[in-house]
């Protein structure tokens, strides 16, 4: 005989309610000189509501880890340790070397691209070249034109025709020299304007550069006073050592608050005045107790099966007696960190309303029960009655035959089971009896009392 099924369930002893349609039976059986006991109960019909179990643990609203902006000491703490703050409120205040050297190269850097910005702009040499020009052509053209009038005088034709000659040569060689001074008056403007624009757009961009480094170190001097980014119950953190506080390396994001922790050493007491603060260390944490809700950590066999808007069985550790309701609120894309060897996906929970006696506290242990699964069926057994044989559920019927009652095996096809039912196709109809117990003292054909 094979044994049952393992128990599906969360597995918490103490929890399971077994259904009154259960009814069930003891007896004995008279087979071959022994006298086993026998657990039977009644086939029903009914709704099954399939489930799936999974650890939890208790969250609040909303809570936020917030890191040190820059390493430095406690200045000031502007409130009480568990204190209720508004979102915004100023928590404490750092004081820090590093972000006083920072603001203070910004704004000498700001200086320094001013004093550069008002250097004289490159020398524009053609002005002196078009004085050179004007001269000479104040001077040669009449210089020139006397020396043809003389030329002219000369009696020897072939003195003045030589004469003529050359002084035509001298003025085209005038004209090509004004021409070519021209030019490069032309050009030394252009390029002194072009030095200047570009001295002028280097000194702005400077100019910019070091207002933004500026604006950067004023904002970083601003998040020195640390302000709380929700509302909610502020918990301080632990201060490092003074032997461990790291570096400023480029400042890392707030966001890793707590995971690095800041620190190459120990950890000294809870934060305080003159506590030591590395960048990234967490500094408090606000959490929001206006609502709680559940962590579930559900098996990736489960996870498949769950969704959101499914109603949920919640059983808070701390409060033993109390069934709470709720219902399937998210289900994470990537999984979540297991305990034990294996693959979980979060999957949150909203919690109904709470009885007045019901107390939820951050980080409570819990379990939940998520109905993935709703049938009603015309044949439901208890879950202890399905066992499995060559690869098939079966369940054990009592039936009268040969003037007698008599076990019988019958396949089954599982339509849906919960941690007690289970909802069943098959030659089985509500009303008859089926083993639930029992099942190693009895064989097919067995007689019953």
């Amino acid at each position: 005989m094979n044994a049952p099924p393992r128990a599906r369930g969360r597995g918490s002893a103490g929890r399971r309610i077994l259904p009154v349609a259960t009814c069930v039976l003891l007896l004995t059986t008279c087979t071959a000189g022994r006298a086993p006991a026998v657990e039977l109960a009644a086939v029903t019909s009914g709704t099954v509501h399939q489930t799936v179990a999974a650890p939890a643990t208790v969250e609040p609203a909303d809570r936020r880890v917030v890191a040190a902006p820059a390493s430095g000491h406690v200045a000031e703490l502007l409130v009480a340790d568990g204190e209720v703050v508004e979102a915004g409120r100023a928590v404490l205040r750092l004081d820090s070397d590093s972000v006083d050297t920072a603001l203070a190269q910004a704004r000498a850097g700001v200086d320094a691209a001013a004093a550069l910005a008002g250097v004289v702009p490159t020398v524009d040499l053609s002005p002196l070249m078009a004085g050179v020009r004007h001269q000479l052509d104040a001077v040669l053209p009449g210089l020139l034109d006397t020396l043809e009038e003389q030329a002219a005088t000369v009696p020897d034709d072939q003195a003045r025709a030589a004469l003529l000659v050359r002084l035509a040569d001298a003025r085209a060689a005038y004209q090509r020299a004004a021409r070519e001074l021209a030019r490069a008056e032309a050009r030394a403007a252009d390029s002194a304007r072009r030095a200047t624009a570009s001295q002028r757009t280097v000194a702005a961009a400077q100019q910019r550069q070091a207002a933004v480094v500026l604006e950067a170190a004023q904002a970083k001097d601003a998040a020195l006073i640390v302000v709380a980014p929700i509302g909610g119950v502020v918990e301080f953190g632990v201060a490092a050592t003074a032997d461990g506080i790291a570096d400023d390396p480029g400042d890392l994001p707030a966001d890793v608050a707590g995971l690095l922790g800041g620190t190459r050493g120990g950890t000294g007491g809870p934060v305080a005045v003159g506590a030591p603060v590395g960048v990234g260390q967490a500094l408090f944490t606000v959490y929001d107790l206006s609502g709680f809700h559940l962590r579930a950590a559900v098996d990736e066999v489960d996870a498949v099966q769950v969704e959101p808007g499914q109603p949920v069985r919640v059983f808070l550790d701390a409060y033993p007696d109390d069934v709470l309701a709720g219902s399937v609120t998210r289900v994470a894309v990537g999984p979540g960190q297991a305990i034990t060897a294996g693959v979980v996906y979060p999957v949150e929970v909203a919690l109904d309303d709470l009885p007045s006696e019901v107390r939820p506290r951050v980080g409570m242990t819990a379990s939940v029960e998520i109905e993935v699964r709703r049938v009603a069926s015309a044949t439901v057994v208890p879950a202890s009655a399905l066992v499995r044989r060559d690869g098939r559920d079966v369940i054990l019927v009592v039936r009268d035959a040969d003037g007698a009652r008599r076990v019988r095996p019958v396949p089954v096809g599982l339509v849906a089971v919960s941690d007690d039912l289970a909802a069943v196709d098959g030659d089985v109809t509500a009303g008859e009896h089926v083993v639930v117990a029992g099942f190693e003292q009895v064989e097919d054909g067995d007689r019953l009392p």
